[in-house]
């Protein structure tokens, strides 16, 4: 049934026109039409109760609940994609630092991915389906508010049963997640860089020490620059034969024992480069206001960013470069990094402003590299993850990631937040998602440098996650490294095999992402209802209950252990004691052993016994040490 009105203000001098009806698999739908003055906002109120939780914004790394109510009134989160900031808290030295250098702190709100959609505690769910500038604001105790500038896109409004069937229907509505490649989930994707014999050293070394390797990420395989910030990427997407001598048959080689090259790539282009001369000369880059080449800086770098929303540079770009220079070279996936950038002044083919385009642009990058794969047959057998995205961005890309880190354990900007941007996604249909092991934010000088225990206290987290990717960080040589030593490789090793063993198990829980939109990551609400437990404990699937240690120094952990079926027990992975559900335990945490239960009418329960037999094997007669 499609119910129509008005609303008018007190003098009928702005009207709007108002029509409500199901739409897209939503109960309600709610289109804003102007029918007499102009108007460029909105203000859209939802009656809001005490106690009420809400959970979303897309990927959200500071708070899980978004009306989390403590003395810091931090409710209101912009829907803006943009860099998710250095350290992110505006109190700490940290980010004091980097808005100094730049303005690149961040705030609590930052992020890559935002997302105008959120569900509620109370059984409801709201998305805007415009790329709008929107403020998502829960300050307030009696209502939430969401502010839209320009004209605003269609409303759905949604209530059920469970929160659950809610994210199951927002996925339906939006789009859902491919299953990843059989490969990614069954071995560790080793960040390396350094050209062709570094690579191959550390491949050896990997193998010598039994990790499970199903991939080796080589971010520099268009050759290297030094910056201020550290060693980068050039950008120039094409195979720098010089760095990386002999890696068109180097890929052969490794393919044939099924480890799969990785690569890297952004929508901008180094003004020296030979891509960016020929974007420039086809007039297929974005523009300025007066009509010339819009160039950006990253750090020292000069760049123009190709304009998707011109169709010829968009053929171009996934045709002549991700197709010929990296598909045909036979990289078996890439990091498709940016999609943030776009400046809101910018000039498109289309005629349309960057701030019209802004948000959307994530998701034209997404999909740009999803056509690559689909056109070539490659969908399913290479893998591309994104940071940056915006409503539909999950249905276009194979996988996301959580971006760039603190390699440090603080709560704003380091694992914890990393873990709370893989369950905020999850609430609003971004079920499959991942992030650097270790971290990657480095100020080797001024002491923020990756130590040992974040490394495997990463890597343990990982280990219970879709995928288990590292990163040397942009300051390699300030962090320690998965092959710094015997010391570290040993336990790092067995978090790998941990990971591989679970392959079959996992393969089970992103199929059933891609099939319904059931997050991989579940944070305990979608299957507990009202449960207490702290925001980072989640579900790995149904079956696993994964409770983080994402602190320094800690030896013990408490569980909240939901209650279960009669006859049904919570075991303890690695001691094999059983517990009663509905009950709050503490149970050791050594590095390398975080505390992850098992539900014991599992069908999997024969896998996850196994994984207590998975020990540390030293390899004798190594010098401990790989220098490249």
């Amino acid at each position: 049934m499609d119910t129509r009105g008005h609303l008018c203000n007190g003098d009928c001098l702005v009207q709007v026109e108002l029509s409500l009806a199901p739409a897209n698999g939503q109960p309600l739908a709610l289109d804003i039409a102007k029918s007499s003055e102009d108007f460029d906002r909105i203000w859209f109120r939802l009656v809001a109760q005490p106690g009420e939780e809400v959970y979303g914004g897309g990927e959200q790394f500071s708070y899980f609940n978004l009306r989390h109510r403590d003395a810091k009134g931090e409710n209101v989160f912009p829907i803006w994609t943009r860099e998710q900031g250095v350290g992110r808290n505006k109190s700490t030295e940290v980010t004091f630092m980097a808005d100094k250098l730049g303005g690149a702190g961040g705030d609590y709100h930052t992020t890559y991915f935002p997302q105008p959609s959120f569900v509620s505690s109370r059984k409801f769910s709201f998305h805007h389906s415009g790329a709008n500038y929107v403020v998502l604001d829960f300050s307030q105790e009696d209502f939430h508010e969401v502010f839209i500038l320009d004209t605003p896109g269609r409303i759905y409004l949604n209530a059920r049963d469970s929160l659950l069937d809610l994210v199951k229907d927002m996925t339906s509505m939006l789009g859902r997640m491919v299953t990843p490649p059989d490969w990614v989930q069954g071995g560790a994707v080793l960040g390396l860089q350094g050209g062709t014999k570094v690579m191959l050293e550390r491949y050896q070394y990997a193998k010598q020490h039994q990790i499970p390797v199903s991939g080796l990420w080589i971010q520099d395989w268009s050759g290297k620059q030094s910056t201020p910030f550290g060693t980068r990427v050039n950008w120039n997407w094409k195979w720098d034969p010089n760095w990386y001598p002999g890696l068109d048959q180097v890929i052969k080689n490794l393919t044939t024992e099924g480890v799969r090259v990785l690569g890297y790539i952004n929508p901008n282009l180094d003004h020296r480069g030979d891509l960016f001369k020929e974007a420039a000369s086809r007039d297929f880059l974005v523009k300025n206001s007066t009509g010339g080449i819009y160039y950006t800086t990253s750090l020292s770098f000069i760049l123009g960013t190709v304009d998707f929303t011109n169709p010829q540079a968009y053929d171009w770009y996934k045709n002549d470069v991700l197709k010929k220079n990296m598909i045909d070279l036979g990289l078996g996936g890439w990091m498709a990094d940016f999609g943030e950038y776009l400046p809101a002044d910018a000039m498109m083919a289309n005629g349309q402003t960057g701030q019209h385009v802004h948000n959307e642009w994530p998701r034209l990058w997404a999909q740009l590299n999803r056509e690559a794969l689909e056109e070539t047959g490659k969908l399913g057998e290479i893998v591309f993850f994104m940071r940056a995205g915006f409503s539909g961005s999950s249905n276009a890309s194979t996988l996301m990631w959580a971006g760039d880190q603190n390699v440090d354990f603080s709560y704003a900007d380091g694992l914890h937040s990393a873990i709370l941007g893989s369950l905020s996604m999850a609430m609003v249909g971004s079920g499959i998602t991942h992030f650097d092991i270790g971290g990657y934010t480095t100020f080797g000088t001024q002491g923020l440098r990756r130590t040992e225990e974040l490394l495997l206290r990463s890597a343990e987290v990982a280990a219970f996650t879709p995928v288990f990717r590292s990163h040397e960080g942009n300051q390699p040589q300030y962090n320690v490294q998965w092959y710094s030593s015997e010391a570290v490789v040993v336990p790092y090793s067995r978090l790998a095999r941990i990971f591989a063993a679970l392959k079959d198990y996992r393969k089970s829980v992103t199929q059933e992402v891609s099939s319904d939109g059931t997050p991989a990551q579940r944070p305990m609400q979608l299957h507990f209802p009202g449960l207490k437990a702290p925001y980072t404990q989640y579900m790995f699937g149904p079956d696993l209950l994964v409770c983080p240690v994402f602190l320094s120094t800690v030896t013990t952990q408490d569980a909240v252990l939901p209650a279960l079926d009669q006859g049904v027990t919570w075991v303890h992975v690695w001691s094999g004691k059983s517990y009663t559900g509905g009950q709050t335990v503490t149970v050791p945490a050594p590095l390398g052993d975080p505390p992850v239960f098992y539900k014991s009418d599992s069908k999997f329960k024969d896998t996850f016994e196994q994984l207590r037999g998975i020990t540390e094997l030293s390899t004798s007669g190594t010098d401990g040490e790989i220098i490249g």
